[in-house]
């Protein structure tokens, strides 16, 4: 399944008036031939026709690119940036990181899930988002990935948090007893061993082969 990620437009997809800032959406996913393609509409032009076509709807508001890059620095978390900086990777260490980044992230209220399924093969999830600064469209893979996997993804996280926090003229600590920047990117990636469990067999618990429980992440 081929996915076109992408932010709101700035008009509608039927009468191409300019969104303003702060406007209330009406926006869809379709399937074409391409794959699956976002469209955004006012609310005069959004009908249940409109509706009954898409592969997901929902209401976002429109946020002004403008407006959204005057915000303050507090709305570029490393948090939001560690994402960003994975999720359209292939290696699948950082499609890890993404899919515990976003799952943080979507805790917190920055993203919003959209629709989330399985692919036809049974090999690979695929979870929609919205990102509230932006009203982006994000597309998380999770290929499957095992607990060994999943806490490999955890520690490269914790590791570029703590990047990201650490001042320019000082190095990040690293390891789990490291000091400083170290600390903020643990109380923000809280994952243990025990709560981080994926398909395949957790090595501590021993359990089957198909364990998805993914909520505690």
């Amino acid at each position: 399944m081929e996915i076109k990620i992408g932010k709101s437009a700035r008009v509608c997809a039927a009468c191409e008036t300019e969104f303003a800032h702060g406007q209330q959406l009406a926006s869809r996913v379709r399937q074409t031939e391409e794959g699956l393609v976002r469209e955004d509409f006012c609310q005069a032009c959004w009908t249940d026709e409109k509706a009954q076509q898409a592969y997901s709807s929902w209401f976002p508001v429109y946020h002004d690119p403008a407006v959204v890059n005057a915000e303050p620095p507090e709305a570029h978390s490393p948090l939001r940036q560690a994402f960003y900086e994975s999720v359209e990777s292939a290696e699948r260490v950082d499609l890890a990181k993404a899919y515990l980044a976003a799952q943080l992230l979507r805790r917190q209220k920055v993203f919003r899930l959209i629709k989330e399924s399985d692919e036809a093969d049974g090999e690979t999830k695929i979870a929609l988002y919205t990102d509230k600064h932006e009203d982006r469209l994000i597309e998380v893979h999770d290929p499957n990935l095992s607990f060994d996997e999943l806490e490999e993804g955890r520690n490269a996280l914790l590791q570029r948090l703590a990047e990201l926090e650490a001042p320019e003229d000082e190095p990040a600590c690293s390891g789990e007893d490291g000091d400083g920047a170290s600390n903020g990117a643990h109380d923000a990636v809280d994952l243990s061993d025990g709560e981080v469990t994926q398909g395949g067999e957790n090595p501590e618990t021993g359990d089957g082969e198909q364990n998805h429980a993914r909520e505690a992440v």
